[in-house]
């Protein structure tokens, strides 16, 4: 079994170094035993060293006959190779013998009768598709006079061949819609037989003749020079409800499609449709066939444009065995050409990778495109691009810093909210605490305010609460704040309208006036009968931090609407905050007196017992570990001490600065008369098999703990 030589060629010049280490055959199976032997492929491993990765993909290789002529041709080829290689070039003119010159003509005259064929032009017509073939004038420009006459003076002259040319092409179009006709009419037939037994008995009947028929349409559609045939036959061959799933014709067809591929013969786009219908085909043969496209790209490579390159990328999910190979090839390109996609389609490649794959390299791709383009953009492609990046929850100083100069110059006149919209919600959730961002939206805000989409008014209000940013003209802002709420408050969703309302809070502004809208009898009343919906359970949690929040902080809110109830079931409690606990429990007890004086996990009683009220570690000198800490409002402050672990989340993006509900959290525990001690879980990670170390750093922590208010 021999490769065909050029393949290989283009395949070591593009890849170095290569090394095939394995070569084990998989030879493909046909349908059934009558058509073994009829298979002119088999395939074969090997594995690719690309730079310092190196990938086991499956390569095509295919059977040849005459083995003697092809090593003849091969030895042939490697001697010439070897005489270029190594001998220097005589630049000085010799005379050519009259023998040789007439070799090199015969040689001239028959390249370009090869580029005569090669020039084709279709033309759509009312009667079908009219086929001409006309010359290439370029071959005829290093031509003089009489090698042109002798050209046209052979005796094999060139119209025959084209005769032969123009004949075989039309067989095969006509024998492609002939299939697709058969096809039809076979589909057509099959739905109108309501009688499954019926049907069976005559496709049995007529299966000799169909068989013999649709083999040769196959055949003729296969010699067609053109590769848009074959991928056009395997789209006909999609829609055989007739024959099972796996069958000899899509055999055929697949084994001439992997074969061209494999040689190059493919566009980009071509090879895009093949990936789709490969994949399409029920049977897995097909499926796993896609994996040894990957040579047909990287012979590809060089003409693969932006439009290609994003299809690419998006079938990268049909590969599995040389899945990693076909996105190195991606990725190379990506790299060369990232300059002239547009935000759309950077984020349409970001979009196509999944968890089983890394889209490091192409998210750097899109952060130097970010720092470029962003300017030149239209508003839809940098939505788009930006909420690619929030999915993937990506971000990095570069993309930041274009972002923030982007607003400082751009902002006001943004034209779609939707963009400062999606930029608030990048920056929440991705915890990104950049003043300047923040503060261009926010004036963005103010400036249309009223003709904000009530959808968009959580995403442009709730991160600074979240981020702990103080908005822009503070009291400007909060004036318009309350003006746009007043108007639309009705329209938000009941989440929204938490969200936001905790917002303020956290920056410890309080709109008391539309926490009656929220505190109804009626919503109260719906809330407490649907106990066992997790929506409900949230919409809860959020009413009762708020209620409370309010109770504390708020002198115009007298009391508490939701009643406190005793816990009836263990609250959720993060795994890793359990675990640090139980790291510094003895240490921090050696420090403190003994472990009668520490809690875990402490409730208080006069607060809703959710997990935001929850202290990690209680230290109280003069009582006994409790799991209920009773408040008392009128006892001495500053004697009992909450400790609370700050996990990595807890924290804005690269900053040590608390996020609003961290902060707000403190508060409240230090009016309610504690000190707050702090400590960082990644710390206690870091020290928690050095014992003095970590007992250094939990005496430092206390000794700094912050007094109550």
């Amino acid at each position: 079994m021999i490769l065909a030589g050029h393949v290989w060629a283009k395949f070591l010049m593009r890849m170095q170094p290569v090394s095939i280490t394995k070569f084990i055959n998989r030879c493909y199976e046909s349908n059934s035993g009558k058509y073994a032997g009829q298979q002119n492929l088999t395939q074969t491993s090997i594995f690719v060293e690309e730079g310092l990765e190196i990938q086991e993909v499956p390569l095509i290789v295919r059977k040849i006959k005459d083995i003697e002529a092809i090593c003849k041709n091969i030895d042939r080829n490697s001697i010439s190779i070897i005489n270029n290689c190594y001998n220097a070039p005589d630049t000085s003119k010799k005379a050519i013998p009259l023998d040789a010159k007439n070799n090199t003509n015969a040689k001239s005259n028959t390249n370009t009768k090869n580029k005569l064929l090669n020039r084709r032009i279709d033309i759509e017509t009312d009667e079908g598709t009219a086929i001409l073939f006309c010359s290439d004038l370029d071959c005829f420009k290093d031509l003089d006079i009489d090698e042109t006459l002798q050209l046209f003076n052979v005796t094999n002259n060139v119209y025959p061949i084209l005769e032969n040319q123009i004949s075989e092409e039309i067989n095969c179009r006509v024998a492609l819609e002939g299939l697709k006709k058969v096809i039809d009419l076979e589909n057509s037939w099959f739905k109108q037989k309501s009688n499954k037994t019926q049907k069976t008995k005559q496709f049995d009947v007529d299966n000799t003749t169909r068989n013999m028929i649709m083999k040769q349409l196959i055949k003729l559609i296969i010699n067609s020079n053109n590769a848009e045939m074959i991928v056009q036959g395997l789209i006909a061959l999609k829609k055989d409800k007739v024959s099972p799933s796996r069958n000899i014709y899509r055999d055929l067809m697949c084994d001439e499609a992997l074969s061209r591929a494999t040689d190059g013969e493919f566009s980009p786009a071509q090879l895009v449709n093949l990936i789709k219908i490969l994949s399409s085909y029920k049977d897995s043969k097909y499926c796993k066939s896609v994996d040894t496209l990957w040579v047909g790209i990287l012979l590809q490579e060089q003409v693969i444009n932006a439009h290609t390159l994003v299809a690419l990328f998006k079938v990268l999910k049909y590969f599995n065995q040389s899945k990693n190979m076909v996105k190195l090839i991606l990725e190379r390109k990506l790299s060369d050409c990232w300059l002239k996609l547009s935000g759309t389609q950077i984020a349409e490649i970001l979009d196509s990778f999944h968890d089983d794959v890394s889209a490091m390299r192409c998210l750097m791709s899109a952060s130097k495109w970010a720092s470029i383009s962003m300017n030149a953009s239209s508003e839809k492609d940098l939505i788009n691009f930006i909420r690619s990046l929030h999915v993937k929850d990506y971000i990095d100083d570069r993309i930041e810093n274009t972002l923030q100069n982007y607003l400082k110059s751009k902002a006001l006149q943004i034209d779609n909210s939707k963009l400062i919209a999606t930029i608030m919600n990048y920056c929440k959730d991705l915890q990104i605490r950049n003043e300047s961002i923040l503060s261009e939206c926010g004036k963005y805000f103010m400036k249309h305010a009223m003709n904000l989409s009530t959808s968009l008014l959580p995403s442009i209000l709730t991160p600074f609460g979240l981020l702990h940013v103080q908005p822009p003209n503070s009291a400007e802002f909060w004036k318009i704040f309350d003006d746009v709420l007043s108007v639309k408050f009705h329209d938000l969703k009941l989440d929204d309208a938490l969200d936001i309302l905790l917002s303020c809070t956290y920056l410890e502004k309080y709109p008391v006036k539309f926490f009656d809208k929220i505190f109804i009898s009626q919503l109260l009343h719906k809330i407490h009968l649907r106990n066992h919906s997790v929506f409900s359970n949230r919409i809860k949690s959020k009413l009762k931090l708020l209620d409370a929040t309010m109770f504390l902080e708020s002198k115009e809110y007298q009391s508490l609407y939701f009643s406190l109830r005793k816990v009836e079931k263990p609250l959720f409690l993060d795994v890793r905050i359990r675990r640090a606990v139980n790291m510094i429990y003895q240490p921090l007890a050696s420090l403190v007196g003994g472990e009668q004086k520490l809690s875990k996990n402490v409730i208080l009683n006069r607060l809703p017992p959710i997990n935001f009220y929850i202290l990690d570690i209680l230290i109280h000198p003069h009582m006994i570990s409790t799991s209920v800490f009773h408040l008392n409002l009128d006892q001495e402050k500053n004697v009992n001490t909450a400790v609370f672990i700050y996990l990595p989340e807890y924290y804005c993006r690269n900053t040590h600065h608390l996020i609003g509900p961290q902060i707000m959290k403190k508060r409240q525990i230090k009016k309610l008369g504690f000190k707050v001690m702090t400590l960082d879980y990644v710390t206690i990670q870091e020290f928690w098999n050095q014992s003095n170390r970590l007992l250094s750093y939990l005496l430092k922590s206390l000794h700094s703990a912050e007094n109550s208010l």
